[in-house]
């Protein structure tokens, strides 16, 4: 139960802590809850990708096995008690911390390259990229301080009394301080690092929600985004149907009798398994048979008076089942394929692409730009504003991160990648 209940609260915090996880929140609120990129892939990030090592499966109930904590260098063990691994801004950065970082580090290289230490080992300069990529995501816990105390912004009593209830929570839904601890180790955390982890993420959220949103110092206002969003050069709302590549692809008999009763997502999930099961000559002809069926429906799609029902009807963007809103993106909009931006961008208003838009990941698109709709836009302005001011608050994370001034320890020069346990 505890593993559960603490990924929860991991992601959580990795979430709002993390600057990639901010920013893809943000870019997704522009309009349905799902964007072409996401839902037409079929899966979402894996909790393994964003809550740190030791998380890779959150149904599991058993405890990873974790070494003790200790640092080799030049064979011999070094003495962690109380050792500053480096100094970022004026942050001591002790030997846990480090270490948490590290090994969440090497997860995320895992689960999206698939390289483990033994591949960095034996990459040139692979080990000295990922320790600058430990020393990155560590520096990201410290900007939402910075702008907080930069701005006024403390935690309340309330705040407070909130992080430590959450922490007894845990460790009442453990069964104990004992267990909790021996749960918090196979996470490479310490109860220390966990409160300052929780404290962090409820110190980024206060920042978040009084300089970013509502009208907050980096905030788009609203009076300004309704202009913005006019602009057909700056806003587009489009709709599409997506023909990947595995749409014609041929199912076993068993599936196929089924297949006309499944949910999109099911179909999406039967179409994609007996795809990445076929050879590459197979795969070829699955991606022929797919261009065929969307030229013919490129020419129904400039001939029907509603393209609506045609997206429902033979889309595959799960995002899209309900076509009433479409997509809302900029130019710079990021989790969609940058072949449908600019072809979108490309369009005047309720005009349909006139060739197929072909993106490598995804298939083919036939899109249609239609008009703002300035009812939706208000009922959704906060969110899309969001959005909008999502790689501006990207760019300030970057620009505090580059600007910190980072002292290491006199033997950080020595690590190598069998020196961290």
């Amino acid at each position: 139960m505890l593993k559960k209940t603490l990924a929860a609260v991991l992601a959580v915090i990795i979430s709002v802590c993390a600057l990639a996880s901010c920013a893809d929140k943000d870019s997704s609120s522009s309009n349905s809850s799902s964007k072409a990129s996401s839902s037409s892939s079929g899966a979402s990030s894996s909790a393994a990708e964003i809550q740190g090592p030791g998380a890779a499966d959150t149904t599991d109930t058993s405890t990873e096995e974790v070494p003790d904590p200790a640092l080799v260098i030049d064979g011999e063990n070094v003495d962690i008690t109380d050792l500053t691994i480096c100094t970022i801004d004026g942050n001591d950065i002790d030997f846990d911390t480090f270490r948490y970082y590290y090994y969440y580090t090497l997860a995320k290289y895992t689960s999206t390259y698939g390289a483990t230490m033994d591949t960095i080992k034996d990459t040139e300069g692979g080990f000295d990229l990922f320790l600058t990529d430990v020393i990155t995501a560590i520096k990201q816990e410290y900007v939402a301080p910075a702008l907080a105390k930069e701005n006024g912004l403390e935690l309340t009593d309330d705040e407070k009394q909130e992080i430590q209830e959450q922490i007894e929570q845990a460790k009442t839904e453990a069964g104990g301080e004992e267990t909790f601890n021996e749960q918090l180790k196979s996470y490479y955390l310490t109860p220390e690092l966990f409160e300052t982890m929780l404290t962090n993420a409820t110190i980024y959220q206060k920042v978040y929600d009084n300089l970013f949103t509502h009208e907050g110092i980096y905030a788009t206002s609203q009076e300004d985004f309704r202009k913005i969003v006019q602009d057909p050069e700056q806003y587009c709302r489009e709709i599409h149907i997506m023909i990947p590549y595995y749409a014609q692809v041929e199912l076993d008999d068993s599936t196929a009798s089924t297949y006309d009763s499944l949910s999109l997502s099911e179909k999406i999930y039967a179409k994609q398994a007996a795809y990445y099961q076929l050879d590459s000559d197979a795969i070829q002809q699955a991606k022929e048979k797919s261009k065929e069926l969307a030229e013919s429906l490129l020419k129904e799609a400039q001939e029907t008076e509603d393209f609506g029902k045609l997206v429902e009807r033979e889309g595959y963007d799960i995002g899209l089942e309900d076509s009433t809103n479409g997509y809302y993106f900029t130019p710079d909009s990021t989790g969609y394929p940058t072949s449908l931006i600019e072809a979108a961008f490309a369009l005047d208003e309720n005009e349909i692409s006139s060739d197929l838009v072909a993106d490598e990941t995804y298939g083919y698109f036939i899109i249609k730009r239609l008009p703002i709709d300035m009812d939706y836009v208000e009922n959704n302005i906060e969110s899309m504003i969001e959005s909008y001011d999502a790689p501006n608050f990207e760019k300030i994370y970057q620009d505090y991160m580059s600007k910190m001034k980072v002292t290491y320890f006199d033997q950080w020069d020595k690590l190598t990648a069998d020196s961290v346990s």
